[in-house]
């Protein structure tokens, strides 16, 4: 995979094999959406790294981006995709629902494996998001509905949806 925009466009990254990347023309459509509500200068929290294509794709555009993976081996390598672009990460190497940190973020991405439960990631993501933030969902489009019955439920307002095949792209907020 390749990054798709930012100072470090054209840049070749690794991806494990335990993960599932975002694919380039979803990624591209995220940050080109993104940028109407942050101008690449905000906090990028990326709660399910995975490969962290999106974390990079954030850093290549300038947002300070912290990275959280529960896989240590996964965690060298995205380690490993910093250090090609010669870019010391912020990676926290935990489970995302038991992150502690006092520090709240502008952009939350949220795109972790497509069975787990949304309902505790999402309220996890509302701790951790400032007053006017934004939460980036990727989700399945089949189990969709029921994701986005708990966007209504937390009381989040949807200010963007994209779908890409089977993948929907939700930008949402606090109400």
């Amino acid at each position: 995979m390749y990054l798709t925009g930012g100072q470090f466009k054209g840049h070749k990254i690794e991806t494990p094999k335990n993960t599932r990347p975002t694919l380039s023309k979803v990624r591209e459509s995220v940050f080109n959406m993104l940028y109407s509500y942050f101008e690449n200068n905000g906090t990028f929290l990326d709660m399910f790294a995975g490969s962290a294509i999106m974390g990079l794709e954030a850093v290549s555009r300038g947002y300070s981006v912290t990275e959280v993976e529960i896989n240590p081996k996964t965690a060298n390598v995205i380690k490993n995709n910093y250090e090609k672009i010669k870019t010391k990460p912020q990676i926290i190497v935990c489970d995302s629902l038991k992150l502690k940190t006092e520090h709240k973020f502008d952009i939350i991405y949220i795109d972790p494996p497509w069975q787990n439960d949304y309902k505790e990631i999402l309220l996890k993501a509302k701790d951790l998001l400032k007053d006017d933030g934004i939460i980036v969902v990727e989700f399945d489009l089949m189990t969709g509905e029921n994701i986005k019955n708990l966007f209504s439920d937390f009381k989040f307002n949807i200010l963007k949806e994209k779908k890409y095949g089977r993948t929907l792209i939700s930008f949402i907020s606090i109400k």
